[in-house]
């Protein structure tokens, strides 16, 4: 017989906020954990369980580094010119609105673009036991539905331009990945099982390619220079290193998870600079009571790779693992433990964080503070929610909001 924890993390699946394919943690866990901390906290019940870890197996051992260098970056096109925002310092005073979704209103935000004027998002799932998602992208106030051929549709980031990128699954082991450009669904070249996670205002995207048929957890990170560009395998740090490329800054910079094939060893942030000849693995970095063990990226922005760290991970206290928010500073090679704690999110321009913080609500975290955002005006729900998409000046962020384990619906929050 399935655990409650197991059904509930069913009913879950279409809130997962990380891609159908290679996830960068073990989501049904994570999703597991959290719905039970929350059940814990209304019936008073005690324990906690370690945050899911990345979920992924080591690559062949013939796949070693090429050599190559990572591409230089594309051409940038023309973005849309933004609007104009609130000047001076972020005092930390938002609102929150819900977007406007056609038809059945839920649905969630999944990824933006750095100015906020782009979101992109997914609907609930449409019948009984069934993984098939529409795809939204708003501008603005606008929204448009997007549809991709498969199931476990999602678009996870959009570039300044409007240009979006995602994956949708084929068949049970097999992802693709997809450009969508002004309403037009484009296929990437090449890849037939693998997935686009991210893209850079030069219309550069990195994802990831499975190697073996039938086992999506083989895989490699890539980068398509274009939407109508062939795939290529970026150089590994080793033989049997593994993982995806989540991340690309606008400078060319790719962000990858990667692990070395050893199941006991921890995840860990892997680098590319443009024209660099081999891949940086970054340190881990160091927390309150020393080195951490773990250190999960979540993005790359401006230059900051920012992410969530954790230590003694063996021995799980009974208020659960603490997770640090961390920001390294790429051009330094500085990391800085943020003041906080975050469980998933993402970060900005400034190596700000924003996401499910400490206490099961959304919220940003930056270099001197932590804000709790607030709800739109007559929600009914709780504050329980994420955020998926931050812009550069901390004035956009688009996430979504809970009722219930089923009822979400899709925020823009806008601050000054």
């Amino acid at each position: 017989m399935r655990t409650d924890d197991e059904q509930v993390a069913d009913r879950l699946r279409w809130l997962d906020d990380e891609p159908a394919g290679p996830p960068r943690i073990d989501l049904p866990r994570a999703m597991r954990e959290a719905r039970r901390r929350r059940r814990n906290r209304r019936v008073a019940a005690a324990g906690l369980a370690a945050l899911g870890v990345l979920a992924v197996a080591a690559l062949p051992a013939a796949l070693g580094g090429d050599g190559r260098a990572a591409p230089a970056p594309a051409s940038s096109p023309s973005p849309s010119v933004p609007e104009p925002r609130p000047t001076g310092p972020w005092q930390g005073v938002c609102e929150a609105g819900l977007l406007p979704v056609p038809g059945d209103p839920r649905a969630a935000v999944t990824g933006g673009d750095p100015d906020g004027r782009w979101l992109v998002g997914r609907r609930a799932p449409q019948g009984q036991g069934r993984m098939d998602f529409g795809l939204l992208i708003w501008k603005g106030d606008g929204v448009r539905e997007v549809e991709l051929p498969g199931s476990m549709q999602e678009l996870k980031d959009v570039n300044r331009a409007g240009l979006a990128v995602g994956s949708s699954s084929a068949s049970p082991n097999e992802r693709r990945a997809w450009a969508v450009r002004d309403g037009e669904v484009i296929g990437l070249p090449v890849v037939t099982s693998g997935g686009a996670t991210a893209v850079n205002d030069a219309g550069r995207i990195v994802g990831y390619r499975n190697l073996v048929p039938g086992k999506p957890w083989n895989q490699r990170p890539v980068v398509w220079d274009s939407y109508r560009s062939q795939p290529v395998d970026l150089p590994l740090p080793g033989p049997q290193w593994e993982g995806a490329a989540i991340d690309i800054d606008e400078d060319g910079t790719i962000l990858a998870v990667m692990s070395d094939g050893h199941p006991d060893k921890p995840p860990r942030a892997v680098v590319w600079r443009p024209g660099a000849v081999r891949p940086e693995v970054l340190p881990l970095p160091r927390v309150p009571g020393g080195k951490a063990d773990r250190f999960l990226p979540l993005s790359l922005a401006g230059g900051w790779v920012t992410g969530t760290a954790e230590r003694d991970t063996k021995v799980v206290p009974r208020n659960g693992i603490p997770s640090y928010p961390v920001r390294i500073d790429l051009r330094t090679g500085q990391a800085e433990v943020l003041k906080g704690v975050l469980w998933a999110g993402i970060g900005n321009g400034q190596g700000w964080l924003a996401g499910w913080v400490g206490d099961d609500v959304p919220g940003v975290i930056t270099d001197t503070r932590s804000v709790k955002l607030p709800v739109p005006d007559g929600w009914r729900g709780g504050r329980q929610g994420s955020v998926n998409s931050f812009s550069d000046d901390a004035r956009v962020l688009g996430g979504k909001l809970e009722r219930d384990d089923q009822d979400v619906r899709p925020v823009r929050w806008t601050c000054r």
